[in-house]
């Protein structure tokens, strides 16, 4: 167990390498599970509706999402082995990253489409990452900060939209309420002195919201009572086809999320231990990346990614543990067998989840700025900073700007994290260094 040190200016309740006793574990786990199982099943839910798939291939596509997020996760902790995994406390999941290239693929060309593009997707993340350290200095502690702050600020939307009702409800103050009482709950359990407490802090705080939704008579259950008990998602449930426009499409995506991976890598090691992450972890992270969304694929299941969100949830806590993450693994492995559990978080209602996001989405960006108070902030790098930010903020914050270019530009402009790294790269390339 490790306090706060000199090497880092987060509260680590839990180091890297510390295992808490199993019955702290399991809870801690279970925030985990919490912070990323809607995310988790977003995009299947969004494909479903768009094709007018029944509920029953509705719940199978989201068994799958949950059992590769365990899977994934597995291969994401490991400690290098055959030039795989970062063996860092990362959970991984099903990237919202690739909600509009998946969802344009699945109405044009179908499921089938989607996953082929998916499977050579991560096959290329794998060349990736094994390129990309081998021109590390592109991914400068500046670039990496950048990267990490861009991803909690564009986050924050996700969780105040959900803290708002959703878009079908948006304003609605008994939502806005609901969330506010989260938030509070998380604020306050977390500043407790309980290191039980503190570090469960999320966890708590959505066991309120989701009570208190239930007492509001805001929780239909139907969906769980129609749920069957006992399922396992089988693999190559759908045809595959070869659309060359749509693998496009995906590579550029991926290139996204290979950069993402190296920003929520930094983000763990610098708030765990207060260093740049090693060439080893960087390596290891994006080629786990790349691999479990090859993986993911074979079991139906969309390009799986590491879940900032989660990055968010060890900064608040302080429970850097990858054995934590370990147990949440297992848990969503088994979790994926019961399509009633599923359901049950699913009918979770927005507010709930919103406000327990927006702590840990706004956590991430702190991150990137603990990373940036690292660099010497003369006028270059705070050139640097700056265009960056606005270029990749603002496309994400203002969509339309962009909508006289190609398609697939759009979506990689819109991304925010796509510009933002890319200018930041070139820039801190282009621009002389003061001596």
């Amino acid at each position: 167990m490790i306090n706060k040190s000199e090497s880092t200016e987060i509260e680590v309740i839990y180091g890297i390498h510390d295992k808490p006793k199993l019955s702290l574990g399991i809870p801690l786990a279970i925030q985990h599970i919490l912070a990323m199982f809607v995310a988790n099943i977003t995009v299947p839910l969004l494909v479903s509706s768009l094709l007018g798939l029944s509920s029953a291939e509705t719940t199978f596509l989201i068994q799958c999402a949950i059992l590769m997020a365990g899977v994934t996760t597995f291969i994401q902790v490991m400690r290098y082995r055959f030039g795989i995994g970062s063996g860092l406390p990362i959970v991984m999941g099903t990237s919202n990253a690739f909600i509009p290239v998946v969802v344009v693929i699945a109405t044009d060309y179908g499921i089938g489409a989607v996953l082929v593009a998916s499977f050579i997707g991560g096959l290329f993340e794998i060349i990736l990452g094994r390129y990309l350290i081998h021109v590390k200095r592109i991914f400068t502690p500046l670039v990496a900060g950048i990267v990490v702050l861009t991803i909690g600020i564009t986050l924050i939307p996700v969780g105040i939209r959900q803290a708002a009702g959703g878009s079908s409800n948006m304003g609605d103050l008994t939502s806005l309420a609901i969330a506010g009482l989260v938030l509070l709950t998380i604020i306050i359990f977390n500043q407790s002195k309980n290191k039980v407490l503190k570090s469960s802090s999320i966890l708590i705080g959505i066991g309120v919201g989701y009570v208190v939704s239930i007492l509001l008579g805001l929780v239909d259950i139907t969906p769980v009572i129609e749920s069957s008990w006992l399922s396992f998602p089988q693999p190559f449930q759908y045809q595959w086809t070869f659309e060359p426009v749509a693998i496009i499409a995906m590579l550029f995506m991926y290139i996204a999320t290979a950069i993402e991976s190296v920003g929520d890598i930094s983000a763990i090691t610098n708030g765990a231990e207060g260093r740049e992450a090693t060439k080893k972890e960087l390596r290891g992270g994006v080629v786990a990346d790349g691999i479990s969304s090859s993986i993911a694929a074979l079991f139906n299941a969309f390009p799986n990614t590491s879940y900032s969100q989660n990055i968010g949830v060890v900064n608040l806590t302080g429970v850097f543990s990858v054995f934590v993450i370990k147990i949440g693994a297992v848990i969503l492995i088994l979790l994926s067998l019961l399509p009633k559990f599923a359901a049950f978080i699913t009918i979770m209602p927005q507010p709930v989840l919103g406000g327990a996001a927006v702590a840990m989405f706004a956590m991430v960006a702190v991150s990137g700025v603990s990373l940036l108070k690292k660099i010497k902030l003369d006028s270059r790098n705070i050139l640097i900073i700056a265009v960056a930010l606005g270029l990749g903020i603002g496309f994400n914050v203002v969509p339309e700007a962009t909508q006289q270019l190609p398609e697939n530009v759009q979506l990689i402009l819109t991304t925010g994290l796509v510009p933002a790294a890319l200018v930041a790269i070139l820039l801190d390339l282009l621009l002389p260094k003061k001596q």
